[in-house]
């Protein structure tokens, strides 16, 4: 075994250990994929209070849209269906009618007025 390496403590474990490379962070790969796990999982519950709301907008657009490249939905509809208007990926800004438009993914939707919106495809 090398001597010139010293011993190291695992982040995962907290077990004293010699590494056999340079680089070895972890005791063992049992304990390297647990952290990397660990990290994924609490990653994706701390994501999950947006990706849940978006992907259920997402899949109410396209419900809604169908086939067709753009339609029109009274916000009552939007709402009972469950559509969340306070999650949206990004604005979109259509650069003919200088307007910006929310988008989720590749639908954009925009106020026509008090109660109805305009429901686009992209694509």
């Amino acid at each position: 075994m090398k001597t010139d390496i010293e011993k190291r403590i695992c982040p995962y474990s907290g077990v004293e250990f010699i590494p056999n490379r340079t680089n070895q962070v972890f005791a063992n790969d049992k304990y390297r994929i647990a952290h990397n796990n660990q990290k994924s999982n609490s990653k994706r519950k701390r994501l999950s209070a947006i990706n849940k709301p978006l992907l259920k907008n997402y899949d109410i657009l396209n419900l809604i849209i169908g086939d067709e490249q753009e339609k029109v939905a009274h916000k009552e509809y939007l709402r009972g269906a469950g559509f969340s208007f306070s999650v949206f990926t990004h604005l979109h800004k259509d650069l003919h009618k200088d307007k910006y438009y929310y988008a989720i993914y590749d639908f954009y939707y925009i106020k026509l007025d008090d109660n109805y919106y305009k429901i686009i495809k992209n694509g």
